[in-house]
């Protein structure tokens, strides 16, 4: 049985709410989308296979989607054009998550935001990337997904709050908080001691001194810092060792060494022996090592790896979707949760229709 089987969900899209109206979808919900400002070719096939959707050519149809709907995700940017606030005051059942770039009473509302602005607002960038270079932004539009992960969080929340009382309720949620929720370090660490967080890059500051994270091995990368963990230090010293490799590693008593209080220069020092020894191996033998010894290590999985990982073709991660307008077929990522009914089949991204056209879900 599908999570959500019988919930029908009105997700107007501009963006903010698409990724939260495909979780709701993956959890099998109803869920039908109107696309207010256009369609984005490169994101559709990959947010909005499953869902049903419309074009926004009848205000009328839209609000009496509305009206059926358990839960509306409203991503009306810049103000209620479908004047659907008015229209679900007398459905105390329905569901209205108001998903706008900024909140509506703050000294933002009713700005303008694109997914580069938010993630620029929100201190994402000025954490991103190498200190001698300029701010970066992750891949995608992630100011965008974070928002519609905390939408759909809000609706499941008060989905589960109708089960007990009986009333829906309405949501107020601003993609700027969502996004610097996302960046929560940062404020958190300026709320309480005054710093201001700087671009690291493959650094990772504590104390005294910065410790690389990210290292090169002999077909890949790995992750892995020297921190103060005396058992995981000895445990990677040990197998270096017996690879003949460890150098002075193996004289340091790390049951008394502070990592975070030792000057950089021997922290680059003692990281050059554990360089060499990385590139010497391959990520599947220190990725074996870690998990038998402690290490702490992670393999860093390339595009590739992901794509042909018998662990996530056995899960049913990725299921091939069919662009309806076009035939093109790619595999992408399918149900996030796994239940009887969801049995990984291939998906269409079907065209969008006029809503004056679409006969809904019915009476409710």
């Amino acid at each position: 049985m599908n999570l959500l089987e019988g919930i029908r969900v009105l997700e107007i899209a501009d963006g903010l709410t698409d990724f939260g109206g495909r979780m709701l979808s993956e959890m099998g919900a109803d869920v039908v989308s109107v696309s207010v400002s256009g369609s984005r070719p490169e994101a559709d096939i990959a947010i909005h296979h499953g869902k049903t959707r419309i074009n926004a050519d009848s205000r009328d149809a839209i609000v009496a989607l509305a009206r059926q709907a358990d839960i509306v995700l409203d991503g009306q940017r810049l103000g209620d054009k479908f004047g659907l606030a008015e229209a679900l005051s007398g459905n105390p059942e329905t569901i209205h998550v108001l998903v706008t770039p900024f909140s509506s009473e703050g000294p933002y509302a009713r700005r303008p935001a694109t997914d580069l602005t938010l993630f620029a607002l929100s201190g994402l960038m000025h954490v991103t990337g190498d200190p001698q270079s300029p701010p970066l932004k992750f891949p995608g539009r992630q100011a965008y997904v974070l928002t519609g992960i905390q939408a759909a969080t809000a609706a499941l929340l008060a989905l589960y709050a109708r089960r007990a009382t009986g009333h829906g309720q309405q949501a107020s949620l601003s993609a700027f908080q969502s996004a610097t929720l996302a960046n929560y370090r940062e404020a958190v660490m300026y709320e309480w001691t005054g710093r201001i967080g700087r671009r690291q890059g493959n650094m990772l500051v504590r104390g005294k001194s910065g410790v690389r994270q990210i290292w090169p091995c002999k077909d890949g990368h790995v992750t892995w810092s020297m921190i103060d963990n005396p058992s995981m230090m000895r445990a990677l010293v040990s197998v270096m060792a017996d690879q003949g490799c460890s150098g002075e590693l193996s004289d340091i008593d790390w049951d008394n060494t502070l990592v975070a209080d030792t000057p950089q220069e021997t922290i680059e020092r003692w990281q050059a022996i554990v360089g060499a020894f990385f590139a010497e191996n391959t990520r599947q033998q220190l990725g074996a090592w870690s998990l038998e010894k402690g290490w702490g290590l992670s393999v860093i999985a390339e595009p590739r790896d992901v794509r042909e990982s018998e662990h996530l073709k056995v899960r049913g991660l990725f299921v091939p979707v069919t662009d309806e307008q076009t035939g093109k077929v790619i595999n992408l990522p399918g149900p996030m949760f796994h239940c009887d009914a969801m049995d990984g089949s291939e998906r269409v991204l079907k065209a969008p229709i006029p809503a004056s056209q679409f006969e809904g879900w019915g009476g409710r």
